[in-house]
C-alpha cells in the first residue's frame, strides 16, 4: 500500500468568488474527501450526459482513487474530479464533471489546478488523463500536453 495523502492534503485555497448569473454570485468551496455520497456523485455525473454507474462501484471508485476534488456551492456538489495512481511514480486524472450550470466559470480550472498542486506536493513526476478531443484546448491551457510521437493510448475492453 502506498502513502496516504492526508499529511500533505487538507485545503486547495477557497477565496475566489464567481458571477454564475449577472447580478448573482456563488463562492464554490474545494474540498478533499473521498467521503461523498454516491447519490451527489451520480447526479453530477447524469447532468453532464454520463451514463449511470452503480452506487457501489462509484463509492469503490472513490475510495480507491488516491485523490479526490470536489467543489460545492453551499450544500450542493457542483464539480468532482478524482485521481488513480501508485503514489510514486504516475497519477491519472479521472471523471472531471462539472454541472453544466457552473460550467465556463473556472469550476474545471480549479479543481484541476487543485488537484496538480497536490500531486506536485507529494512528488509525483506524470500526471496522466484522458480526454475527448473537444477538451483538448481546455487541458492544454493548464499545462497538459500531446506527444504524438512519442507516446500513443492503448486500450482493452473486457468482452462482456
Amino acid at each position: 500500500m502506498f502513502k496516504t495523502f492526508k499529511t500533505i492534503i487538507n485545503s486547495c485555497g477557497n477565496n475566489f468568488t464567481y458571477h454564475s448569473k449577472p447580478g448573482k454570485q456563488f463562492t464554490p468551496i474545494l474540498k478533499l474527501d473521498k467521503n461523498i455520497s454516491p447519490e451527489n456523485v451520480q447526479k453530477i455525473f447524469q447532468s453532464v450526459g454520463w451514463k449511470t454507474r452503480h452506487f457501489d462501484d462509484i463509492k469503490k471508485s472513490l475510495e480507491k482513487s488516491i485523490l479526490v476534488v470536489t467543489a460545492w456551492d453551499k450544500d450542493s456538489l457542483v464539480g468532482i474530479a478524482r485521481a488513480t495512481g501508485d503514489g510514486i511514480f504516475t497519477a491519472t486524472v479521472w471523471d472531471l464533471a462539472v454541472h453544466p450550470e457552473y460550467q465556463r466559470l473556472g469550476v474545471g480550472s480549479r479543481i484541476i489546478n487543485c488537484m496538480l498542486t497536490k500531486l506536485d506536493a507529494y512528488g509525483i513526476p506524470l500526471v496522466t488523463l484522458y480526454t475527448d478531443c473537444s477538451n483538448k484546448d481546455f487541458y492544454t491551457k493548464l499545462g497538459f500536453g500531446t506527444q504524438f510521437n512519442k507516446i500513443i493510448s492503448m486500450f482493452r475492453y473486457r468482452k462482456q
